[in-house]
């Protein structure tokens, strides 16, 4: 399952990369009944108010649909919670042994970008990680805030499948700094390295 898994994340590229260009929703193979509706990234490094880029293989892309046939190819997006860049919770669940193995050690900081289909990328912070049972859904319940909820299986390393524990990861967007405030801090960095020199 784990080369299908992942073999599967390249058709979905191409898939995502037709849907940025048009803005249409493109299958990643022709008996496909689901389509790409966003990318996720995890950060690479830690900079305020920044994104400096996912880690290495560390970008997915998300399936419209979280159901178990979906969920074999990438992570999808729970169709009763908001779409991707809308406002209120945006659920996103996927499988502990391939795409979200990525989220075992994530810990709260951690930074998560999520491009849409128009290209816009809004940029999470990881403000809280639990392990709930199964029963408890009300964290994948509709909020009136922007929020990104990741959702898997748990514990990581689990033999069988069937586990009633979930590991969450609940972020909320991070606003960019104004360019102006960045140039303003650019400046006076420059001063202070000319003052030294």
């Amino acid at each position: 399952m784990q080369a299908k898994a992942h073999f599967a994340q390249y058709l979905i590229e191409q898939a995502w990369a037709k849907t940025l260009i048009d803005g249409q929703s493109h299958k990643p193979w022709s008996w496909a009944d689901t389509y790409p509706v966003a990318k996720l990234s995890i950060e690479q490094a830690k900079r305020p108010n920044h994104f400096d880029g996912p880690a290495s293989n560390d970008s997915l892309y998300v399936l419209a649909g979280a159901s178990g046939r979906n969920l074999a190819f990438g992570p999808a997006l729970v169709l009763s919670s908001a779409p991707a860049g809308a406002q209120g919770n945006t659920v996103i669940a996927g499988h502990r042994d391939t795409h979200f193995a990525m989220l075992n050690g994530i810990s709260v900081g951690r930074r998560l970008a999520l491009q849409t289909a128009t290209g816009k990328e809004i940029v999470y912070q990881v403000v809280a990680t639990e392990v709930v049972h199964e029963s408890q859904t009300e964290l994948m319940a509709p909020s009136e805030d922007n929020r990104l909820t990741l959702i898997t299986c748990y514990p990581f390393d689990a033999l069988q499948g069937g586990a009633e524990l979930r590991f969450v990861v609940q972020a909320f967007p991070i606003e960019p700094e104004p360019a102006a405030v960045q140039s303003a801090e650019t400046m006076a960095t420059q001063a202070m390295v000319q003052k030294v020199a």
